[in-house]
């Protein structure tokens, strides 16, 4: 294994770096800056409450053009190299999502933040947890702190809920994104800054729509967080450039998938446990911890809960079934 790992490690190259990225892609993303212009030339100060269809199709269109920047760079629906591009594109399609739904934010608020907490769920899955570098956390955990501070007072308590949930998720993405770096030796790639610095840009719009929303009001809000925003999503979706050429993604990729088959099939050799089987089995194991815990008072408590716990709250044998 390390064997592999190291000649794959040792065939990595710079793939990628800032000139030649928009060389090579301008072209493709002649869409993106047309409709962006579109979109503030349209709306220079109309901000996120302005529900209209009209200002719906304009605000989404700059995404739907990096979802066709992706399509065009190449994308495959099978294998393991193109695996970043898919995860990348579908939490493209879940902050289209997002931004629709937060049109008609009086209705869907909630809504639109959840698919945006997708969106940065799918983007983490897409870096992967390897290296997982932990001594980051504490920089990831600083911004959470400041922006609850800030939110504290003004929220109410199912929306905090929502909204710190949110907060949590993005620097987790950002978290990931930022591990995934390598500054050392020939490893470094633009591609993989820009997903780090893409998710900072998301932070940082968010925070500006947070301050000017329930804080109080920015001048030039809507420029401000919609420049950060589509600035955001174009560096993301920039690095999925060259990642299918990224074979020590690829690696750790294989190694995950393999994991996940290891599980299925798991999974399926006990679903083809016959179920009193499984009944048996259940309740053997609740028989035996009331044995080990029956003398003590927190064990008394526990033999009570489960006699009031049918076995069939777990496991539907056929016995019960016909009764």
């Amino acid at each position: 294994m390390s064997t592999t790992k190291s000649t794959i490690t040792n065939q990595m190259t710079i793939m990628s770096k800032l000139p030649s990225v928009l060389k090579c892609n301008g072209p493709k993303l002649v869409p993106f800056f047309k409709t962006v212009a579109i979109f503030f030339i349209l709306f220079p100060k109309a901000k996120y409450k302005t529900a209209d269809m009209f200002y719906l199709i304009f605000k989404c269109l700059p995404i739907c053009s990096l979802i066709l920047f992706i399509l065009l760079n190449g994308i495959n629906l099978r294998g393991f190299e193109y695996s970043y591009s898919r995860r990348i594109l579908t939490g493209l399609a879940f902050s289209l999502l997002g931004d629709a739904l937060l049109v008609y934010d009086h209705s869907f608020f909630i809504h639109g933040v959840l698919a945006f907490g997708i969106s940065h769920v799918l983007y983490a899955t897409a870096y992967g947890m390897r290296p997982l570098r932990v001594f980051m956390l504490p920089f990831m955990v600083l911004p959470v702190i400041v922006i609850y501070l800030m939110l504290s007072g003004v929220l109410y308590k199912p929306l905090s809920y929502v909204i710190y949930a949110y907060i949590c998720l993005t620097m987790f993405m950002i978290w990931r994104a930022m591990a995934r770096i390598k500054i050392d030796n020939n490893e470094w790639t633009w591609t993989r800054f820009y997903s780090f610095l893409g998710g900072i840009l998301f932070a940082t719009s968010d925070a500006l729509l947070a301050l000017d929303r329930f804080v109080t009001p920015l001048a030039h809000s809507q420029i401000l967080v919609m420049t950060t925003y589509y600035a955001a999503q174009l560096l993301i979706a920039l690095s999925v450039v060259d990642s299918h050429e990224d074979t020590e993604m690829n690696f750790h990729v294989i190694q995950e998938t393999d994991i996940i088959k290891l599980v299925q099939e798991q999974g399926k050799f006990l679903s083809q446990v016959h179920r009193d089987d499984l009944f048996a089995l259940v309740s053997a194991k609740r028989a035996s911890i009331q044995q080990t815990v029956a003398n003590t008072q927190i064990g008394q408590n526990i033999v009570l809960l489960l006699n009031r716990t049918p076995v069939v709250m777990f496991v539907k044998s056929t016995k019960h079934k016909s009764n």
